[in-house]
């Protein structure tokens, strides 16, 4: 008798099992969802894109208001230091007449402009003004004043060298700027656009300005900002320098906060705009050789 395959059936039980299985993994996902608790309400600084800062709101009633003042310590006619120690230069005195509207407290304390941004987000200062330059890498940071002071960016050489900026630009010799400052991006934007020179990083415009006096660097990237009064002040070195040409348009300095100190920043904006409106602002402007 030779053997037959009975064909297999599925058992009704299995599926009745199967059934009862996903009915409850259903009910019970419903049961969690309605039994979850509900989520806690968001904190007001988990609300607000901008956080708490020092001077987010006014200080107390007659509270004495104390601001860190951070500046570059060579960037003369704006801020610089004098031999003595003493904080001197157009930016100086301003924040100077601010501070004095508010009778609060200035502590000066000069700061490595390659670091001076990190400076303030960390609290080491409060306030930069010091010809800093409106830039969107900074914004990303720190946050600005209404601005008071335009220039622009030029090319600078010795009378001696008979080079166009093209030339110079690819004469693949030093150009001289100071880190950390807005000569220091020009100089990097031109090298990526292909331009073939040396970038010579250095601590000021002034040490930029001497390298290419003593022929260090073939050029320098500076702003009108500090060139145009730095020569009116030094005769001898205006006889040996010229400005070959400019870099872009005209860009603004302006006094950078945190971008949560609200109040700090509206106070400065109310401050600098009723000067910049007086006859004492065109003085100022003429005491440091700004005009």
């Amino acid at each position: 008798m030779s053997e037959q395959t009975i064909p297999k059936k599925k058992s009704s039980a299995t599926t009745t099992v199967i059934v009862v299985l996903v009915l409850g993994l259903i009910i019970g996902l419903a049961i969690g969802w309605i039994a979850k608790p509900a989520p806690s309400a968001p904190s007001p600084s988990e609300l607000c894109a901008i956080p708490k800062s020092k001077f987010t709101n006014p200080p107390p009633p007659n509270q004495t208001v104390t601001i860190v003042y951070g500046f570059d310590a060579n960037y003369p006619p704006f801020t610089y230091v004098l031999p003595n120690g003493t904080a001197a230069g157009f930016d100086v005195d301003v924040m100077k007449w601010i501070a004095s509207q508010y009778n609060w407290t200035l502590v000066y304390k000069p700061w490595d402009w390659s670091t001076i941004v990190t400076a303030l987000v960390n609290g080491d200062i409060d306030v930069i003004m010091s010809g800093m330059t409106i830039t969107a890498q900074r914004s990303q940071q720190i946050w600005f004043s209404i601005p008071y002071y335009s220039y622009i960016h030029e090319l600078v050489t010795r009378n001696d060298v008979n080079m166009t900026m093209e030339q110079i630009l690819n004469s693949g010799q030093p150009i001289a700027v100071e880190l950390g400052a807005t000569s220091d991006e020009w100089a990097t934007k031109l090298l990526n656009e292909g331009y073939r020179f040396q970038k010579l990083g250095l601590d000021s415009y002034t040490a930029a300005t001497e390298a290419v006096l003593k022929g260090t660097a073939i050029a320098m990237i500076t702003d009108s900002a500090f060139f145009e009064p730095y020569l009116r002040t030094h005769p001898d070195a205006a006889s040996k320098l010229r400005v070959v040409g400019t870099l872009g348009s005209y860009e603004s300095y302006a006094i950078a906060t945190r971008p949560g100190d609200i109040w700090l920043r509206n106070q400065i904006n109310d401050a600098l705009s009723k000067l910049m409106s007086s006859p004492m602002w065109d003085q100022l402007l003429e005491k440091w050789n700004l005009k």
